[in-house]
């Protein structure tokens, strides 16, 4: 037993295959089914918290069943990022103190869709304004933005009993709502039967319609989140919660159930053709079949052709096909395609359907997407400090610079070779060199020359790792570490350095021009957006009827 990763108790993460990863909670080990042959066990049978049902994990790999994190465990236990959690599941980070140094939050002015403000690095990678927060930005385990930002979260939840179809729900906005505005930021219409309003006040009214996608008697948990009061500590972000029960779910006279059913079969059987498509043509590029434009081409035509699908089917599979529309949009970002707003988007919209299943599948593909918010972060910061040292502000550039290469550890999107780090170990030692030169004392020269050679050595490392360069080594890298050695030793015989520092600062300003142009070895120029985000935006369905 000594052998096997968890003992009995241990709360585990199992691979449920189509439905994902599934929190549960080891309850036996060497588990043996009595039709099993002799010497057959299973190394875990776990109970699944969900529902409570028992299976057994055949291999002890983690493939099968993982130690959960905290982020799993939140995902599993709470409908959203703003929901309240049990002080026992609480593993989540300390929180920033609002308007941090650095990442002050503030709303200037609107800011059209897809204008990606989150690459200023700011706010924990967050959009600063909150007024502006996406339904990932606001719901997802893995983006937390209120959470980050050190915002103040009110709960208000309204229970509203049991309601049949046929009847009208009239529920005004509450006087004790701390704010009475801001509620269609991205509220969960998802989740709403037809016939059923919510505006932006938070007041619900209508008839309650037949939803043919519902059983005969069905929960509904809208949540909808007002952040107009964001800068108030006392309120901050509003997450309100109506509850209720639909009952007599039943079909209306001429409604056909079988034409229904058939209608969405061959929905779904367009979508698993489309993700087929999706599939192969990912396959083909990985072996070298396909190049990155024609993979991109292909792969944006099918997710078009899903998109249109789901524009007309909704609420087929409770949103699971969102959430596969969002995660493979994934795949062309990888490819350089301008394409995480899609990304987002499609998986923030899966988010509101408060399916399980498809909060988990959507969940998956966010942790990779925050993730990529950093590496955009960590790019665009780099191209900042390149401009900035272009203008000779070499103290500004080593701090944006510094900034950059701590969002991902020195990587950035498609910069994979120590560039960041690179190009921060050349501020450092132009500015340096121009302290020594005006004669700065306290060794304030010297802490800058150090540090742009520690930095430095952590580019030739990355970029050897890389394994492209051959015995030549990064172009940019071994001419710094040239003119590096030619600066140490003109340091101890005290020569004059001011044609070397202008050589340096000429051949910076080249390499700088090269980067900003996408020239090798540096990534390419990020392409054009393929779609309008705000058309994009509009086109998102909008559940009223």
């Amino acid at each position: 037993m000594s052998d096997f990763r968890f003992k009995v108790g241990a709360t585990v993460m199992c691979n449920l295959g189509p439905d994902g990863w599934m929190l549960g909670t080891v309850i036996a080990l060497r588990y043996r089914e009595a039709h099993w042959p002799p010497g057959q066990e299973a190394p875990y049978q776990v109970a699944l918290e969900e529902d409570h049902a028992l299976i057994y994990v055949p291999v002890d790999d983690v493939r099968y069943c993982r130690e959960a994190t905290s982020e799993d465990v939140r995902i599993a236990r709470r409908k959203d990022a703003l929901a309240a959690l049990l002080p026992e599941d609480d593993g989540t980070e300390p929180r920033a103190p609002a308007g941090a140094a650095g990442s002050p939050l503030g709303c200037a002015g609107p800011t059209p869709p897809g204008d990606a403000v989150y690459r200023a690095g700011g706010c924990h990678c967050c959009d600063c304004c909150p007024r502006r927060w996406s339904a990932v930005e606001l719901y997802s385990e893995h983006y937390r933005c209120a959470e980050r930002n050190g915002l103040t979260v009110t709960r208000h939840a309204v229970h509203l009993g049991r309601v049949r179809v046929g009847e009208a729900i009239a529920r005004a906005a509450g006087d004790e709502l701390p704010r009475r505005e801001g509620f269609l930021q991205c509220p969960t219409l998802a989740r709403l039967p037809p016939g059923v309003r919510f505006s932006d006040d938070g007041a619900l009214a209508g008839v309650v319609r037949f939803d043919p996608h519902r059983d005969t008697t069905y929960r509904v948990e809208l949540v909808a989140v007002s952040t107009a009061a964001w800068d108030d500590p006392e309120v901050g972000l509003v997450r309100l919660e109506i509850t209720f029960v639909v009952e007599g779910n039943e079909p209306p006279p001429g409604f056909d159930r079988n034409a229904f059913e058939h209608e969405q079969d061959e929905a779904r059987g367009v979508a698993r053709r489309a993700l087929r498509e999706l599939g192969d043509t990912w396959d083909r590029w990985e072996r070298g079949e396909l190049d990155p434009r024609e993979t991109c081409d292909q792969m944006g035509a099918t997710l078009r052709r899903l998109r249109d699908l789901l524009e007309r089917h909704p609420k087929l599979d409770g949103g699971r096909w969102w959430a596969h529309l969002g995660g493979y949009h994934m795949n062309v970002h990888k490819l350089l395609e301008n394409a995480l707003f899609e990304c987002e988007l499609y998986l923030g919209h899966a988010l509101t359907f408060g399916d399980p299943v498809v909060r988990r599948l959507a969940e998956q593909n966010l942790e990779g997407c925050y993730q990529k918010r950093l590496l955009e972060a960590a790019r665009f910061l780099w191209v900042d400090g390149l401009a900035q040292m272009t203008r000779g502000e070499w103290a500004a550039a080593a701090e944006t610079l510094r900034l950059a290469a701590a969002k991902k550890d020195g990587w950035g999107w498609a910069v994979n070779y120590g560039d960041i780090w690179l190009s921060e170990a050349v501020a450092r030692l132009v500015h340096g060199a121009r302290l020594a030169r005006e004669g700065a004392e306290g060794g304030e020269a010297a802490r800058w020359i150090d540090e742009a050679e520690r930095l430095l050595a952590r580019a030739v490392a990355r970029a050897d790792e890389a394994q492209v360069f051959g015995p030549e080594g990064h172009p940019w890298v071994t001419e710094v570490e040239a003119a590096l050695a030619v600066y140490r030793r003109m340091q101890k015989t005290d020569a004059d350095t001011t044609a070397w520092l202008e050589a340096l600062e000429s051949r910076t300003a080249y390499w700088c021009a090269q980067v900003r142009a996408g020239a090798s070895p540096f990534p390419p120029r990020l392409r054009p957006r393929r779609e309008d985000a705000a058309a994009l935006v509009q086109r998102l369905p909008r559940y009223e009827d």
